[in-house]
This record gives structure tokens, C-alpha cells and sequence, in this order.
């Protein structure tokens, strides 16, 4: 599965998002352009398969917990060189490569799924993932106290049940390719990961932002510790960025920040990366975004 290529669809000079809220909305929207549209079985393929490749996206990326248990985002303190209130990004970066190697590493089970809780501006998502791409998954999310829930078909015998309002239409299928939840095959060294970034690149050559966004894309997911530390040594080669003090993600957490430029809707802006300024965890985004909870698990509804 070409990951990043998937970012393209989505533009390519707009701010990270994520899978659960753009599965979400995809969900809305497909309940809105089958309401007078009984024949739902023409719903396009290639429609469905952008929102599998965006759904599965930053949970693709690898797993590097204990099998069946919940990752506490705090893995052992790491000193640095330089203190993170004084450090510069790639010094920053390096340290938060350093801490990634600390993680445990696991491979799970084809039967497992990946869970994931996050913060993504006003709401909050729970997401189930098949590790083979077979298997039911699951999104729940909740905003201004109202919860909803939709259904991640498996791929089975290269048929997948078509989904509206969030459940499957019984009876009703779609061809499909098994998207797996877990990708043991990222690169494992710096030179590789950059390599890999440069080939599946979402942007044109050299965008910073769009470099931003990729490795985010990729970092806010499970990583085995050590593509978790190529993709940081190969982030901290990339010109331009600059280390912010004093920010916080989504969650309130506190940390040092990673500013890239990055171009939106309303002119240059920077999206900044947040970091614990201990244990170089990644958080989440600056004032918007938070990675919560990550965990291989044996079936949905499970957290650990």
C-alpha cells in the first residue's frame, strides 16, 4: 500500500488530519448522496478504496508495544546533548530517535487489531483496525456529546461489505484489496526512511510542508522502534525547521514543538509537531491534536 500517495487526494497544502475524521465525514456524506439513491450499489469503488487507504493511514504504519497491552505515551526519560528548552529541531529530532529506540517491539498476530485513541479538535476518536486487513475494524467518535460509530469492513476473498450510515448493507459487497493495519516493512535507517519519504512524497519535490505533513502522517502511528527512529533521524535533515518552546498539544499536554512552514487556506503558517520535552514522546500538534492511546489488541472494543 503506497501510503503517502493517499495524501494527495486530500491536497496537497492543507493541514494534517486524520483517518478516523475523515472517515467520519465520509460516512456523512455517503448517507446524504444515497438518501433518494436506492441502488446503493453503485457507489464507486475508487470512492470507498480513498476512504480505506485514508481510514487505515496513520494506524499503518507499524506496531511497537507489547502484544494485548495499552501504550503508556511515556516511555523512559532519554537525556540529550542539549537541554529540550535550549535544543534546536534536529537536536530535538535526534533525541526523540534516541527515545523511540527505548520502546518494546512486538510483531501482532494477523487476528489483532490496532487500537488507537485520539483528540482531533473538538472530538474525540477510538479506532479498531484489522493488522491483516481482513477483519471487521471499528471508529467511534464523539463531538459536543453526541456518539457515533462506523463500521470498517474486512476484505475477505477479495469482497468487502458495502457500508452506509455506518453499517453494512446486508447483502451487499464490493471488490477490494485487504489494507493492513500493520506495515513491518518500513525502513529501519535513516538513509532508507529518507529515501522512502522522497519516493512517496505527498507534494512536489523538496516541499517542506508537504514533508511535514508525511512524516506526522507516519509518526502519529504505530512504528516498530526502529523505523520510529529512521523516520526522526531522516525528519531532522530536512531545512527550515526550527524548535518552539512552551506549547501544547491538542490535550493541553505541555512540550517543545517542531515548526514546519506549511501554506493554508489563510497564507504561510507553521504546523508544529509536539514533543515531550523529557522523553521526546510525540503528543500530537500544537493546540489541536493529541495521540492518546496506542495498543495491539485482540478484538474491537478492547483497549488492552
Amino acid at each position: 500500500m503506497d501510503d503517502l500517495r493517499l495524501l494527495r487526494e486530500l491536497g496537497q497544502e492543507i493541514p494534517p488530519t486524520t483517518p478516523e475524521r475523515l472517515a467520519s465525514a465520509r460516512n456523512r456524506l455517503v448517507t446524504e448522496m444515497t438518501k433518494t439513491s436506492p441502488g446503493l450499489t453503485t457507489i464507486r469503488r475508487s470512492t470507498r478504496r480513498n476512504w480505506r487507504l485514508v481510514f487505515s493511514g496513520l494506524a499503518a504504519a507499524g506496531v511497537a508495544a507489547a502484544v494485548t497491552s495499552v501504550l503508556v505515551l511515556a516511555p523512559d526519560q532519554v537525556g540529550g546533548e542539549v537541554p529540550a528548552a535550549r535544543a534546536d529541531a534536529t537536536q530535538v529530532l535526534h533525541n526523540a530517535a534516541a527515545a523511540a529506540l527505548r520502546l518494546p517491539d512486538a510483531t501482532p498476530r494477523a487476528d489483532q487489531f490496532i487500537y488507537r485513541r485520539i483528540q482531533d479538535g473538538p472530538s474525540t476518536y477510538e479506532s479498531w483496525l484489522s493488522v491483516d486487513g481482513t477483519r471487521d475494524g471499528l471508529v467511534k467518535e464523539v463531538t459536543g456529546g453526541e456518539s457515533t460509530q462506523t463500521l470498517v469492513p474486512g476484505c475477505r476473498d477479495g469482497q468487502a461489505a458495502v457500508v452506509k450510515g455506518g453499517q453494512a448493507l446486508p447483502g451487499r459487497t464490493e471488490p477490494c484489496t485487504p489494507e493492513p493495519a500493520y506495515r513491518p516493512d518500513l525502513p529501519t535507517e535513516a538513509a532508507a526512511m529518507g529515501a522512502y519519504l522522497a519516493k512517496h512524497r505527498s507534494g512536489e519535490p523538496g516541499s517542506v510542508n508537504s514533508a511535514g505533513k508525511d512524516v506526522y502522517y507516519l509518526a502519529g502511528g504505530y512504528l516498530r522502534p526502529e523505523s520510529r527512529a529512521a523516520l526522526y533521524q531522516a525528519a531532522a535533515a530536512v531545512p527550515g525547521l526550527r524548535a518552539v518552546e512552551n506549547v501544547t498539544d491538542g490535550a493541553g499536554r505541555p512540550g517543545i514543538g517542531i515548526a514546519w512552514p506549511s501554506i493554508t487556506a489563510n497564507g504561510p503558517t507553521d504546523q508544529v509537531l509536539v514533543f515531550d520535552a523529557e522523553t521526546y514522546t510525540l503528543l500530537g500538534t500544537s493546540g489541536y491534536s493529541a495521540v492518546l492511546a496506542l495498543a495491539v489488541v485482540d478484538e474491537v472494543g478492547r483497549t488492552s
